[in-house]
C-alpha cells in the first residue's frame, strides 16, 4: 500500500489495488502473474506486492488480447521491458509490436472474411 512517504517507484501494490488501477479484476491480476505478463514480490506474511509498472503491464496485455493476441504473446513482449524500467523507447516499442501483431491479425481475418465472400473456401 503507497503512504505519504513513498514515491510511485517505491510502492507495492496489493492484488486490489492493481485491479482496480488497471481496470481488471483481483483473480486477472493472478492470472496474468501466472502466465509471467507480470510479477510479484512476497510479503513475509506470504502477500503478493507488485510496483506500479504492473498497471502498464496489464492494460497493454489487455489491448493485445482485444486483437486476438495470447497472453503468452504478450507476456513474450513485454519481458523486453526491465521492471520498473521509465525508458519511454522500451515502453513505445513493445506497444508498437502489439500494434503490429494485431494488425497481422486484422489482415489474416480480413483474408478470410474476403475467401467467404467470394465463396472460395467451398471450392477447395
Amino acid at each position: 500500500m503507497t503512504t505519504p512517504t513513498q514515491s510511485l517507484a517505491e510502492a507495492r501494490l496489493t492484488v486490489s489495488e492493481v485491479a482496480s488501477k488497471a481496470g481488471v479484476s483481483a483473480n486477472a491480476v493472478r492470472y496474468y502473474e501466472r502466465y509471467r505478463v507480470i510479477a510479484a514480490e512476497r510479503t513475509t506474511g506470504n502477500a503478493r506486492r507488485f510496483t506500479i509498472d504492473a498497471i502498464c503491464r496489464i492494460r497493454l496485455a489487455v489491448a493485445a488480447q482485444r486483437v486476438g493476441l495470447s497472453l503468452a504473446e504478450s507476456a513474450e513482449i513485454l519481458a523486453e521491458i526491465p521492471p520498473m524500467s521509465s525508458d519511454l523507447g522500451q515502453w513505445s516499442r513493445a506497444g508498437q509490436r502489439l500494434v503490429d501483431a494485431g494488425q497481422a491479425r486484422i489482415a489474416e481475418l480480413a483474408a478470410v472474411v474476403d475467401e467467404y465472400r467470394t465463396l472460395d473456401f467451398i471450392r477447395s
